[in-house]
């Protein structure tokens, strides 16, 4: 952002800012919401608060050329208002070069890898069909350049993104992947002559070995790879994305016990929304009935109760008058209607 304001690209600064922006707001918070809200560790929640807030007030410092308003009132309400020894004004400080320290590239190529793997993820889920809450058990994940910085808790955070139990790393695909070749007859035709149909035997019978350089040898001639199309199959229950070296695979296989951890999952997301609705602090407890709760929906009754504040969960309806709120969502394994109400404090 430094270099496109000395250039008097105003337009270049403010792009980056804003892709920065759109990073801290749909990842870095969305990741530690539980670190904000409902944790019990208070150094890792004051950690995660003053992270936050010196990302904000650097971005009012970046962005005040470009938004002198908007970087005032942010830095006003940020720092001056709370810190008498502050300067009085965004415009009065220097450009932000001592809270960002140093970069850490290796790093910041492992997350950036592991977001581009959550997003070849999701896309699989969404033309498989599968629902972001719905689990999944596997994931497999081919690297570019075969590993990563941090890579246990890389892992763990794209598995707890893509929603799935395991992810494990892997060489390649080649494994989850039934290949074919095709030889194309055009480029390849005037070359071999009669021993055109050995080859294409041979790329009937899957009788091929494929090269690191992506040439292929079929019944003793060696194509070029502008010679030949290899071809990649999902095996049935996978899917498979790719992009710049990058290979995701997901076990689209949905047990019965994964379905209705799905559908309780679903059913948390009601309740929250309910809440929402009713206008409920975060913090605010609630007694909760469920009707029409589906058995093994019922065995994740204590999780659903503890992601949702619930003290009591009933699997019934409410008596008359009990309830301050109700609503209802539709599962797979059938319709529950939800009712609540907000416990008073001490309760």
């Amino acid at each position: 952002a430094e270099e496109r304001l000395r250039d008097y690209d105003a337009l270049g600064a403010a792009r980056l800012a804003s892709t920065f922006i759109d990073d801290l707001s749909t990842w870095y918070l969305r990741l530690s919401r539980k670190r904000f809200s409902r944790n019990d560790d208070a150094g890792d929640r004051s950690s995660a608060f003053e992270t936050l807030h010196a990302a904000l007030v650097a971005t009012s410092r970046i962005v005040a050329p470009i938004l002198p308003f908007l970087s005032e009132t942010m830095y006003l309400n940020l720092v001056s208002r709370v810190d008498a020894a502050a300067p009085d004004s965004v415009h009065l400080t220097p450009w932000p070069r001592e809270e960002l320290g140093l970069p850490n590239a290796r790093l910041e190529a492992a997350m950036a890898t592991a977001r581009r793997a959550v997003d070849l993820a999701r896309t699989l889920r969404g033309t498989s069909g599968l629902r972001v809450r719905q689990p999944l058990a596997r994931m497999w994940i081919a690297l570019p350049g075969g590993d990563l910085a941090e890579r246990d808790d890389l892992l763990a955070l794209v598995a707890d993104e893509v929603n799935v139990k395991t992810v494990e790393l892997i060489g390649d695909e080649s494994a989850l992947v039934d290949r074919r070749v095709r030889p194309l007859l055009p480029r390849i035709g005037k070359r071999l002559g009669n021993a055109i149909p050995g080859v294409m035997a041979a790329a009937r019978e899957g009788a091929f070995e494929i090269h690191a350089d992506g040439s292929v040898t079929l019944a003793g001639e060696t194509l070029a790879r502008d010679e030949v199309e290899i071809l990649a199959t999902p095996r049935p229950g996978t899917a498979v994305a790719h992009d710049e070296g990058l290979v995701v695979v997901i076990d689209t296989t949905v047990t019965p016990e994964l379905r209705a951890e799905g559908d309780a999952r679903e059913l948390q997301r009601a309740i929250q929304d309910l809440r929402k609705d009713a206008g409920l602090a975060l913090d605010d407890r609630i007694d909760l009935w469920l009707a029409g709760v589906p058995s093994d929906v019922a065995a994740h009754a204590a999780a659903i109760a503890a992601e949702t504040l619930a003290e009591s969960v009933e699997l019934n309806g409410p008596a008359d008058g009990e309830a301050t709120a109700r609503g209802s969502v539709a599962l797979d394994g059938g319709t529950v209607a939800i009712a609540l109400r907000a416990r008073a404090s001490g309760g």
